[in-house]
């Protein structure tokens, strides 16, 4: 049986590996600054002056009922996409660009440690090294990096980026890869953008299909893909061209990249609405098209006991699929012929939502999110042990956990675990699972261990922080404040809060929070015995 349905996200779209790149290195290329103010002047002309000129021409055209005044300004709208298309292309190359220059000429002066423990501290301060500098060259060789290597300045870079465009990590990296090579490998594509006669699309579709060629093919590609993108064919039209020329041009057989590709085979998962998440699986053809065989194969028989059901319990043949799969994975299939997997599953419900009404309440899936209350009581039903979770009633905040049943240690990461839920880099939802315990002002230089000195960091944004120049501080109402080297800043909340009026996102301190009431009655639902009870600033017992 043949399969035509395709994952609109899987055409050949691995993403762009900027080191495949033909051409000089990051620091070695021409910007518009390497032909002085002329070549500036001409790069302010050509990718900025004109995106003035589209907005005063449509400011211009008078608001009319006129619908063909209306498709007019869309056609300038659709231009002035283009434009600044072209223009964050150029301002993110570019940036790199000297980034990279900037960090060769500073590194070049600085003394660095060559080998782990070639310096102790105090041979370092005697050779006039800063405590600071020599932290940071320790944690370069403790993280395996060398921050004049390329490929850690596009990291840290990236990162900024991505917290200046407000855009995620990865689709950053992708966006800079892309802006590099229309800046530096395929320019008369970058002009016709600026221009506003070709879409993003289409840029983005020729970008796609010349990588992995080298700089001669990638130029008779853009020769003959870019008069059809100025024809006003469709983005479409423009894939098919360019997936059948790439194909005539690559320099590796079809074979071989499928051997290649198949090493990139993996397993996605994302959540969506309703309560409900996603599965997608990528990998050769021929494992994927058996799986969807063996899964109708049993399709067939299953079928035929549907048809024994009342007909309002029939399940659909989709349905019977995702029966038998998740059967297969979770419970062994055949039912009792196979081992059982048990996996931990964690959810979180709030005391406050139990004395509310159970039918609108919420409770919290760890890796998922919300979902119904009555789903979660059935899941605590069968839960082995429960641990409690003292939360903020107006922000949902976890600001302590139960100690009684574990050591200090033990209990801090219970408390990051359910405060944080994910790495606390802004942009980063890495699992607790892959984050660790990261102190907010290094033990290193008498940071102590606390809740308020503590937060959740995957491996890679902890190397940030320890050796790439990042920084952040944690604020009053329990978010993070996280500084760039270049000077940006950025507040991240912790993931277990609901509410963020009471959060200022500007200033290191915000409003102090309502005081609440404990009545015997919710302390008894909260199971805080007098003993061992949790005191805060915010919190006082009736009575008292």
């Amino acid at each position: 049986m043949a399969y035509n349905r395709y994952h609109p996200d899987s055409d050949d779209d691995e993403p762009l590996n900027p080191n495949l790149l033909p051409g000089p290195t990051p620091g070695q290329r021409n910007t518009a600054g390497n032909d002085g103010d002329w070549g500036s002047a001409l790069t302010q002309d050509l990718y900025f002056s004109r995106l003035k000129d589209t907005v005063e021409e449509l400011a211009g055209i008078t608001p009319s009922l006129d619908p063909a005044t209306g498709l007019t300004r869309l056609a300038l709208i659709s231009r002035l996409r283009s434009m600044i298309d072209a223009s964050e292309s150029v301002l993110m190359a570019d940036s790199f660009e000297y980034l990279c220059r900037a960090e060769a000429a500073v590194r070049s002066d600085n003394a660095r440690i060559d080998e782990p423990g070639a310096l102790t501290k105090e041979e370092a301060l005697a050779q006039g090294m800063s405590e600071a500098d020599w932290l940071t060259n320790v944690s370069e060789f403790f993280y395996r990096i060398n921050t004049d290597d390329a490929n850690t300045a596009r990291t840290s870079f990236v990162a900024e980026a991505a917290l200046a465009t407000r855009e995620t990590t990865s689709h950053t990296f992708s966006r800079l890869a892309e802006a590099e090579t229309l800046r530096h490998l395929l320019p008369n594509t970058l002009d016709a953008l600026a221009s506003g006669i070709i879409t993003s699309k289409a840029a983005s579709n020729i970008v796609k299909y010349t990588r992995g060629l080298d700089e001669q093919d990638m130029a008779r590609m853009e020769h003959q893909l870019l008069p059809a993108a100025k024809a006003h064919i469709t983005d479409t039209a423009i894939a098919q061209r360019a997936r059948r020329l790439r194909e005539k041009l690559h320099p590796t057989s079809l074979e071989e990249r499928h051997r290649k590709s198949a090493k990139d085979r993996k397993v996605s998962y994302w959540a969506e609405k309703n309560g409900m998440a996603a599965i997608l699986m990528r990998g050769p053809a021929p494992d994927l098209i058996a799986v969807m065989n063996t899964l109708n194969h049993h399709l067939k028989d299953l079928s035929t006991l549907e048809k024994e059901q009342p007909a309002d319990a029939r399940r659909t043949a989709d349905q019977l699929r995702f029966d038998s799969l998740r059967d297969a994975l979770i419970d062994g299939w055949p039912a009792g012929g196979g081992s059982t997997l048990h996996t931990k599953v964690a959810v979180t419900i709030p005391a406050i939502e139990l004395l509310a009404d159970k039918k609108k309440g919420l409770a919290e899936l760890e890796g998922y999110g919300p979902i119904p209350m009555g789903v979660a009581l059935k899941l605590a039903a069968d839960a082995p042990s429960m641990l409690r979770v003292l939360t903020d009633p107006w922000t949902g905040a976890v600001i302590d956990v139960e100690r009684s049943k574990y050591r200090p240690p033990q209990a801090m990461r219970d408390l990051l675990r359910y405060r944080d839920q994910c790495c606390q880099f802004p942009g980063c939802n890495r699992s607790p699972e892959h984050s660790e315990a990261d102190h907010i002002d290094d033990w290193a230089k008498g940071g102590s261990t606390n809740r308020k000195n503590m937060k959740l960091l995957c491996k890679q944004h902890q190397m940030f922080k320890h050796a790439l120049g990042w920084n952040y501080r944690y604020t009053p109402d329990g978010a993070a404040t996280w500084y760039s080297p270049m000077g940006q800043t950025c507040v991240e909340v912790p993931g277990s809060v609901m509410s963020i009026q009471n959060f200022d996102c500007v200033a290191s301190k915000t409003p102090e929070r309502p005081r609440m009431e404990i009545t015997r009655h919710l302390q008894w639902l909260l199971g805080i015995d007098d003993e061992d009870r949790i005191d805060g600033p915010n919190l006082y017992f009736v009575g008292e």
